[in-house]
């Protein structure tokens, strides 16, 4: 898939682990009612979630993670890359590795030729260069004990590609 725009503001978003689509918070339905695009990278949990991202979403992409049953494995591939403009994308749930594990050069390992890696699984927000590719975590997109609930943007322009995360409600 090919999006092209001279600037692009994408909603990145991981790891709902939502049963009802009606328990999206009320800040994350914002970010999506504003967002042009919504990339959501793994662990929906329900059919009903990702049916609903995609009903609100202008454009949608998305990927399963290892919490997502098989009716949702059945809608998502495991992973997959897209580009904006001159930008390749790889959006992946990486649920392999452990304690110690380098989690991040392993990602840049596998996907030599990509500028931006979105990915999810960890629950924690991430937002670093590594071999010149971008690698993005939006964190937990659900608040829990101490925890608050985030999203990422990565913006494409024509200065290049930058990320940052932040809190919903």
């Amino acid at each position: 898939m090919r999006w092209l725009a001279e600037l692009a503001r994408i909603l990145v978003i991981a790891d709902t682990h939502l049963r009802t689509a009606g328990a999206l918070s009320p800040g994350l339905l914002r970010a999506i009612e504003e967002a042009e695009y919504v990339v959501h990278c793994g662990d929906f949990v329900n059919t009903t979630v990702v049916n609903e991202l995609r009903r609100l979403s202008r454009h949608f992409i998305g990927v399963y993670g290892n919490a997502d049953p098989d009716s949702v494995r059945s809608m998502l591939p495991a992973e997959t890359t897209f580009s904006f403009g001159e930008k390749n994308i790889a959006v992946i749930h990486p649920y392999w590795g452990g304690d110690g594990y380098r989690l991040e050069e392993e990602l840049t390992a596998r996907h030599p030729r990509t500028d931006v890696i979105l990915f999810g699984h960890t629950h924690e927000p991430c937002n670093l260069t590594m071999n010149g590719t971008l690698l993005l975590n939006p964190g937990q997109a659900y608040a829990s004990f101490m925890v608050p609930a985030t999203v990422g943007i990565l913006t494409i322009n024509e200065d290049g590609v930058s990320a940052e995360t932040m809190n919903v409600d």
